[in-house]
């Protein structure tokens, strides 16, 4: 019996969840209201000759209408049952769903057991985790005089894994990042049956603003009391084939208090991305208050208007591939890598380094005695070119990374994470970053720190594991790491170095001899690379939006670009094919 209970249950989620735009929740990332969406097909009602087993079923399947707070649902339940669900909050997400069943002529009672595999939050944020799920606490039916009906069940909503990976789909809001300079990614999670209402859902999002976490590491151009003055529509008011073909998509927008031309732009560029990468084409018609947001664009703006802020842009292109080899700077040319010019060119025993943004100025890590009691570190900084000066020094130090205004983060001695910038005078000032939230739920030492390409988030190797933390400016005009959390516990603990990919997308490399590259995203969710060509240990990986770069014990190797042939790998770089060589991009 217990294991004809499971099927069936796993056959009713199944069922009940298949093509459900309401589920998880009444909260779920649909946000119910924010759209005008079809009323939902004809919903189950109980009935006094229902078995307990379709009393579930058909209770699941009501739950696909999350209006008043899943109404049609709580027909399956008793009254006092109905009082006292909760199903606002976050859903969990979990598989190898087991149930066990014990039945009574009067009463049927079912306990649940399962893996979590992560929450998927009100406003559609996805988070990975694991770990065997708590006991939620029995879910029992009873018979009623009009049939059976559910008594109690456990607060919440779950969601089978597979279902969410079938029903729910990944896109992306953009925020403008502190400096105004580009837009930064926050992933959600929506289940629109229509294709024509995601542009409105989407856009309605944006303007309630980003995750909780990111509140004060981003600027919402489209914030209150901005709104949307209707849907979105086609560009020439239609309702259907909104973004698709030629039709492009209409954004009226009401309550704009700004009149600042770079603002207005930023805002241009929060809805521009936001619906380019859902898939939703221009052009885009943007009015606010009756009028077009920017006169030059009252035909349309497109993708090319706001190119400055581009999201997949890499950073300091021109500049190209650099590596450490032998301890010293060089530059890839061709099938030469000859060492720049300057002190980076001549200075022995550079163990880590990174580009500015721009591609022009070189922060790198200079080691003597490296792995003796009385080992220094010191950061060198200076133009690539040019000569180089002294800024800090620690036993050790980690890969430099830069941040939008030009600031050199580093981390001393595995503990202490600064800030290293030119100060009125011209000399080098290290301003301490607080790190307490990191270090008190992640205690360990930070391996490595690199910052986003947006520079609002930090990634670092803690004990292994990849740790993410927003870039929180203080008050006072000093930075914090915040509301740190682990991403891709599926690398377990084999994580040596990272590089962002984009602002979404890290590559790591790893200790692990099948698997010795791997990504993971904001979510949390982890995939393999490829791993034909590479030899242990694969140390330092650099990496940015068209290419990555690794080395391991033979030099430096680039990821071919075969992919489309099915059988990816990694092709040396032959200039850099010397052990010891590590890659060096900006960033």
């Amino acid at each position: 019996m217990t294991r004809i209970w499971a099927a069936l249950w796993l056959s009713v989620v199944v069922v009940a969840l298949a093509g459900c735009a309401g589920v998880p929740s009444s909260s779920s990332p649909q946000a119910i209201g924010t759209v005008d969406r079809p009323a939902p097909p004809s919903l189950p009602k109980p009935t006094a000759g229902m078995d307990p087993d379709i009393m579930l079923r058909e209770f699941l399947k009501a739950t696909a209408d999350p209006a008043n707070r899943h109404l049609a649902a709580r027909q399956f339940l008793t009254e006092s049952a109905s009082n006292s669900w909760d199903d606002a909050g976050s859903a969990l997400l979990i598989d190898n769903v087991v149930f066990v069943e014990t039945r009574t002529p009067a009463r049927v009672s079912v306990t649940m057991r399962a893996d979590i595999l992560g929450s998927l939050s009100d406003v559609g944020v996805f988070e990975t985790g694991e770990g065997a799920l708590p006991d939620p606490g029995p879910i029992e039916l009873v018979k009623t005089t009009g049939g059976w009906r559910i008594d109690r069940l456990p607060n919440g909503v779950f969601l089978d894994w597979q279902q969410f990976q079938d029903t729910y789909k990944r896109s992306t809001l953009y925020f403008a990042d502190p400096t105004g300079k580009t837009v930064v990614p926050d992933p959600r999670y929506v289940a629109v049956s229509e294709p024509d209402q995601l542009p409105t859902e989407l856009l309605s999002k944006l303007i309630t603003g980003p995750r909780p976490e990111m509140a004060k590491t981003v600027r919402n151009l489209l914030g209150a009391p901005l709104k949307l003055r209707g849907p979105v529509t086609r560009a020439d008011g239609g309702k259907t084939g909104v973004g698709r073909g030629y039709g492009g998509a209409r954004i009226d927008l009401e309550g704009l208090s700004t009149t600042d031309p770079h603002s207005r732009q930023l805002l241009a560029a929060q809805l521009i991305w936001t619906l380019s990468r859902a898939g939703v084409n221009g052009p885009y018609v943007i009015t606010a208050d009756g009028a077009a947001l920017d006169d030059r664009f009252a035909d349309g703006w497109d993708t090319a208007d706001v190119a400055a802020t581009d999201p997949g842009a890499v950073d300091g292109a021109a500049a190209g591939l650099h590596a450490l080899t032998n301890g010293s700077l060089v530059r890839l040319d061709g099938q030469r890598a000859p060492q720049v010019a300057g002190s980076f060119g001549q200075m022995p025993g550079q163990t880590a380094a990174s580009l500015s943004r721009t591609g022009q100025v070189v922060a790198s890590i200079v080691v003597v005695r490296p792995g003796a009691p009385d080992m220094a570190s010191s950061l060198w900084v200076g133009p690539l070119g040019g000569n180089a000066s002294q800024a800090m020094d620690g036993r050790s130090l980690s890969r430099p990374s830069w941040s939008l205004d030009d600031a050199i983060w580093v981390v001393v001695d595995g503990i202490t994470v600064v800030r290293v910038i030119q100060d009125a005078s011209g000399q080098p000032a290290r301003i301490p970053v607080d790190s307490t939230a990191v270090s008190t739920r992640f205690p360990g030492v930070i391996a490595e720190l690199q910052l986003s390409r947006d520079g609002t988030r930090a990634a670092m190797v803690i004990d292994g594991q990849v740790i993410l933390a927003g870039v929180e400016q203080t008050a006072g005009g000093g930075y914090a790491l915040t509301y740190p959390r682990r991403l891709g516990y599926g690398l377990g603990k084999s994580v040596v170095s990272l590089s962002w990919r984009t602002g979404d997308d890290i590559v790591v490399s790893r200790t692990d001899a099948q698997h010795p590259v791997s990504y993971v995203n904001l979510d949390g969710v982890n995939s393999d690379g490829p791993s034909r060509n590479l030899l242990l240990p694969v140390t330092t990986v650099a990496a940015n939006p068209s290419a990555v770069y690794v080395a391991d014990e033979r030099g430096v190797l680039q990821l071919s670009g075969s992919a489309a042939e099915g059988d990816p790998g990694w092709a040396e770089v032959r200039p850099l094919m010397a052990a010891g060589s590590l890659p060096v991009l900006p960033g």
